[in-house]
């Protein structure tokens, strides 16, 4: 359980009451609206709607105009293109999209590729120059990678293939790649008012700013119309599975294309949500828990082409059988997880017991599959609350590849970069990336990255920590209130789900167990005359703790509040995230 609970700043004084006037709003969601930066009605209710004319013009995008002029020659000079993607849900989906583009286009000389993780991995390794090489394209798309690739595309460019780079990746040290055109938000010589667009979100700007090209109009033709809003389900798959912050344009993206997705035509999309039993509009949990580790499994412990292929077929029953195979692939992940996990975690308490334990974790063995390790870090992070590198050795070739993970605070690209002359290679982001290296630089690599994150890691930040946006009366957890939470959604990175604490609360009853083992626990929390059903998921451990606290003269409890319907009845209930007696200083939370 959470040692620290960390309250949200308060808002500015007067902004809740008038979010609540203008916008009509229960004073309590008017007030987490406040905590969240929203001060006026217009940028709050926008924040709401996730309209589709809140998108910004995607010619504001670095090079847009040189991509698009790019694209436009090879279609008109009937040239050979390829779509190079990534094998995970944002690259797969990446390649998908744009490939669907060029079908709507009518314009067949195009091949979609994406890399496998176990011949060359990420990006642009010479085995994926040699498949580009041996496909024979004038021109190179390059989908949620290309932004590190200087050799890689030098060499293509050596053999007179041009190349259009479409990431979001952060930029080396050595600057821009050589290319006809570099499509990405993290540059700083652009004005694009949103720096946080995944692959899949710049290949649906990428498409939207060709389908304004090909119809001579700022206004597409019926027929891209229709395309471009079947392609935001591709979009949403690589925004949510990616966990990118869901605020901005990734917000509108996620919320149009999840409806998107529960009304797609395409036979890979709906045998996808027939797999995973998602019935009706599928949410953000549903994509990245459900759907998003189902195409991931074709990357890790398969072909990530099926992936590709199953997104891309217009066959149902080709997309079923692919489907099916997915299902099967992950149940096989889930296993290999579990086993590489009880092994990480063996590794990391026995360096954690170490008179000076690291403030960061390198663990690697040759017995790991390269396609789950990621997987693993965060299950790491999670239960150790530092940044963790999974390095798994392929001994014949005396190379590992990774992948790490992190916590809050701690950027984990930059901290590779600084020991990036000891890496093959490296890239990512702050909170996720991938590197490989020479077996024989390993243990230099962990000393200069353990070194790293001592001196950029604060003690508190090892300890886990829980973020509550308000302490509340219980009497303003409403059904009307949890009515207006659900108009937050999407939720995830940028955009949590709220957490909500009250004080003084005392159990009214008795505190039951649940589940077969007597896993969860409910108890009925009470305060000032309000009486609500708590279920803490997963709590049992905890059972005889909350007993104790009964007895007190009350207790806090944090929780996520939701409503439930049981046996035709809607009720308020609590969804129990953490407990403890009532802090000595309450205006103090740490």
């Amino acid at each position: 359980m959470p040692e620290r609970w960390l309250e949200a700043k308060a808002a500015a004084i007067g902004a809740a009451e008038i979010l609540a006037r203008e916008l009509k709003l229960t004073p309590l969601f008017a007030r987490l609206l406040a905590r969240r930066g929203f001060s006026d009605a217009a940028a709050a209710d926008a924040f709401l709607q996730t309209r589709l004319d809140a998108l910004h013009d995607p010619a504001g995008l670095p090079d847009m105009a040189q991509a698009v002029a790019r694209i436009r020659l090879a279609v008109e000079h009937q040239e050979k293109i390829v779509l190079f993607g990534d094998y995970d849900v944002d690259g797969v989906s990446s390649a998908a999209l744009m490939a669907r583009f060029f079908r709507v286009l009518g314009y067949a000389p195009v091949t979609a590729l994406v890399p496998e993780r176990d011949s060359g991995g990420y990006g642009l390794s010479a085995p994926a120059v040699q498949r580009i090489k041996a496909a024979q394209p004038k021109l190179l798309i390059t989908l949620d990678n290309g932004t590190s690739a200087h050799a890689a595309l030098e060499d293509l460019a050596a053999a007179k293939i041009d190349a259009i780079v479409v990431d979001h990746h952060q930029l080396p040290p050595e600057g821009l790649p050589r290319a006809c055109a570099v499509v990405n938000p993290q540059r700083n010589d652009h004005a694009y008012p949103f720096r946080e667009l995944c692959g899949a979100g710049l290949s649906f700007k990428l498409a939207w700013a060709l389908a304004q090209a090909f119809s001579k109009s700022a206004k597409v033709s019926p027929a891209f119309r229709e395309f471009l809003l079947d392609a935001l389900g591709f979009a949403a798959l690589g925004t949510i599975a990616d966990v990118v912050p869901l605020v901005g344009e990734n917000r509108i993206l996620a919320a149009q294309g999840l409806r998107a997705l529960g009304r797609s035509s395409a036979p890979g999309v709906t045998a996808l949500l027939r797999q995973a039993k998602i019935e009706g509009l599928p949410n953000a949990s549903d994509v990245g828990f459900r759907i998003g580790p189902r195409l991931n499994a074709a990357g890790r412990c398969g072909q990530a082409a099926e992936a590709l292929e199953l997104l891309l077929t217009e066959d149902s029953a080709r997309a079923e059988e692919l489907a099916a195979k997915l299902e099967v692939l992950n149940i096989e992940r889930q296993g290999i997880e579990e086993r590489i996990l009880n092994a990480a975690r063996a590794q990391a308490l026995a360096r954690l017991s170490e008179p000076d334990p690291p403030r960061a974790l390198v663990l690697t063995s040759a017995d790991w599959h390269v396609g789950v390790i990621g997987i693993v870090a965060s299950r790491i992070v999670e239960e150790f609350h530092r940044p963790v590198l999974l390095l798994a050795l392929d001994e014949a070739e005396g190379v590992a590849r990774g992948s790490g993970r992190s916590i809050k605070g701690f950027n984990l690209a930059e901290a590779l970069a600084a020991g990036g002359e000891l890496l093959l290679t490296h890239g990512g982001h702050a909170a996720a990336a991938g590197l490989s290296v020479a077996s024989a630089q390993i243990e230099a690599f962990r000393t200069t990255f353990e070194s790293v994150a001592a001196e950029r890691i604060l003690p508190e930040q090892l300890h886990a920590s829980l973020e509550v946006e308000a302490f509340v009366p219980l009497g303003e957890v409403t059904s009307e209130f949890c009515r207006e939470l659900e108009r937050l959604e999407p939720c995830g990175m940028g955009n949590p789900r709220p957490v909500l604490a009250a004080r003084g609360v005392r159990i009214a009853g008795q505190i039951a167990p649940m589940g077969a083992n007597e896993q969860h626990v409910s108890f009925f929390a009470g305060q000032n005359g309000t009486v609500l059903r708590a279920v803490g998921f997963g709590m049992g451990e905890h059972f005889n703790a909350l007993c104790d606290l009964s007895k007190s003269e009350g207790f806090e409890i944090a929780f996520r509040p939701q409503l439930n319907t049981f046996r035709g009845e809607t009720k308020v209930e609590l969804h129990l995230r953490a407990f403890r007696k009532t802090a000595t200083n309450e205006s103090k939370l740490e």
